[in-house]
């Protein structure tokens, strides 16, 4: 009876102490990007402060679930590679509250690589490859490789700034976290009526239809952060400029999968969200479920292509 008084003790501290060294599940993970230096928060960032668009990285942590991806029948904008599916995303992770910005870039990268300048506003005029490199067993290597990106890159000078193996979202993490849990064209719970214009996307981000609507920036990207979040409290996840995903863009198989990363191989990197330039500037293309044809190589750069970054712990 003593011994198993003693064991029972025994597992009670290690129990005890187990609970005390494993990590608060907190909402958010914030990093210094000048020194490294990482904490958790519980609360968002305070708009007022850009701070958190300038020297902070602020990511959500988005907690595992499964969703239906694609775009249902009749949904306006609704192209052929968009189908149905369940998809389970298995563990939690973190996603960028914001899209990088171009300080945030900077002060990695040590260069600003965008077209239309604004320390708040998205980067842009960036590659996939710039970002993640072009070797084939490195950063082009996705999903053969893996996490594994370029030395030089921009992700590999943010991982050695900050000990975290920092990458872009796959597209089934992407769509998760745009939706927050809703099933609708866009995430605050609207559908969409009309292809180019539509007033669902007003208050969501900027697109061509919106560019001098007060929220900042004039026929161009505006400071992130500027338009309505959604439930999990990230912002820009439709429009201002369109976010570059790990996958190589193909047609999605209509059946269930848990945490795709895509195909194989491809000539075309995906990318999400929409942006405010042109034709791909109308409010389908900034639709949750949107993955545009169009041919965008891993080299290719625009005025309205940047992203976002994730943190799978």
């Amino acid at each position: 009876m003593i011994r198993l008084a003693f064991i029972l003790i025994y597992v009670s501290l290690a129990v005890r102490a187990a609970e005390e060294i494993m990590p608060t599940l907190h909402a958010y993970l914030v990093i210094d990007l000048v020194t490294g230096a990482s904490r958790f928060a519980d609360t968002g960032p305070a708009l007022y402060d850009d701070a958190c668009r300038t020297t902070q990285l602020w990511l959500r942590r988005i907690p595992a679930g499964t969703f239906v991806m694609g775009s249902p029948m009749g949904e306006p904008g609704k192209c052929a590679n968009e189908p149905e599916h369940e998809v389970t995303i298995s563990r939690d992770f973190f996603l960028g509250v914001f899209e990088v910005t171009q300080a945030q870039f900077e002060l990695i990268a040590g260069h600003n690589p965008a077209k239309y300048p604004g320390a708040t506003n998205p980067v842009e005029w960036i590659s996939y490859e710039e970002i993640r490199g072009t070797s084939p067993d490195g950063g082009a290597g996705w999903p053969t490789w893996g996490h594994a990106v370029d030395e030089g890159s921009f992700l590999a000078k943010l991982r050695a700034r900050t000990n975290l193996e920092f990458d872009l979202p796959t597209e089934a993490q992407w769509e998760y976290a745009c939706r927050a849990g809703t099933t609708t064209a866009f995430n605050n719970g609207r559908s969409l009526k009309n292809t180019a214009q539509d007033d669902a996307m007003d208050d969501l981000g900027r697109y061509f239809y919106n560019t001098s609507d007060g929220c900042g920036g004039f026929a161009r990207h505006t400071r992130v952060g500027s338009y309505q979040p959604n439930a999990w409290g990230l912002y820009d996840m439709h429009g201002n400029v369109w976010e570059w995903c790990l996958d190589w863009m193909d047609d999605l198989a209509p059946m269930p999968a848990t945490d795709p990363a895509g195909p194989m191989h491809g000539d075309v990197r995906a990318f999400r969200g929409g942006g405010w330039f042109g034709d791909f500037g109308q409010a389908q293309y900034c639709r949750s479920a949107c993955r545009p044809f169009t041919y965008r190589g891993p080299y290719f750069h625009c005025a309205d292509c940047g992203f976002r970054l994730a943190l799978n712990p």
